[in-house]
Formats: structure tokens, C-alpha cells, sequence
């Protein structure tokens, strides 16, 4: 019977470790890209709350805190459209920026990506949704 040398134990060790590294490379790199994905899906469901607001009472929010307090347009005993501002933030954790025209008729919604600033590139690209 034949044991492994101690060069052939770390030759294969090395060689694991090799593999490992890449392995990580690419499942770290993968999160952000699905992240990123999973973060237009969280704008478009913030997209539907809007658009359920503008059904219930035939304007668009005033501000994105409008979809979880009432308002002036919604009086004081309303149903919220969503349960908490936690909702309304993207992937990241941040708050997603809402802005809505002077008119009233259309609104923007953005996410900084994951560096949470302006610009950048990958998975910390600005996302921007228009509306309606």
C-alpha cells in the first residue's frame, strides 16, 4: 500500500486553493450583478405603489413618504399604500430619490446603485425609472 508524499499533499492543496480563488472571484462578482438585477425589480414594484396611489386618488404623490403617511389628499384616516418607508428603499438600503414634474403628470424615481452617489459603473450604476 502506497501513502501520498508530503509534495503531493501540497501540490494539491495549492492547487484547491487555486481553484477556490476563482470560484470566489466570480460567485462575489455574480452577487453584484444580481443585486443590480434585483434592483430594477425593486423600482418597478415601487413603479406599482405609485401607480396604485395615482388610482386611489387620481394624482401622483407629492412626495415617496406619501405612499406610507397620510396626507392632504388622502385624509387622515387612510390606508397606506405600503406598511413602512423600509419599502421604499433600494437593495442597498438606500431611499430611492422620487421626483415628480412642477405639472404633476410624470415623476422619476431613482436608485444611486451601490456605491450610493451619483454616477459610476456595474453594479453601482445609477438606475432611473420614469413615469407613468
Amino acid at each position: 500500500m502506497r501513502g501520498l508524499t508530503l509534495i503531493e499533499i501540497i501540490t494539491v492543496l495549492i492547487i484547491l486553493a487555486i481553484v477556490m480563488t476563482f470560484l470566489v472571484g466570480r460567485l462575489s462578482g455574480g452577487g453584484d450583478t444580481a443585486k443590480a438585477a434585483l434592483n430594477e425589480i425593486k423600482l418597478k414594484t415601487i413603479q406599482s405603489y405609485i401607480n396604485q396611489y395615482h388610482l386611489r386618488y387620481n394624482e401622483f404623490p407629492r412626495a415617496i413618504s406619501d405612499l406610507f403617511q397620510c396626507n392632504e389628499t388622502t385624509g387622515p384616516n387612510c390606508l397606506p399604500i405600503v406598511s413602512s418607508e423600509d419599502e421604499l428603499k433600494d437593495v442597498w438600503g438606500t431611499p430611492v430619490q422620487y421626483t415628480i414634474s412642477s405639472d404633476g403628470q410624470n415623476y422619476t424615481l431613482k436608485s444611486l446603485g451601490s456605491d450610493k452617489k451619483e454616477g459610476g459603473s456595474g453594479s453601482a450604476t445609477d438606475l432611473m425609472i420614469t413615469g407613468p
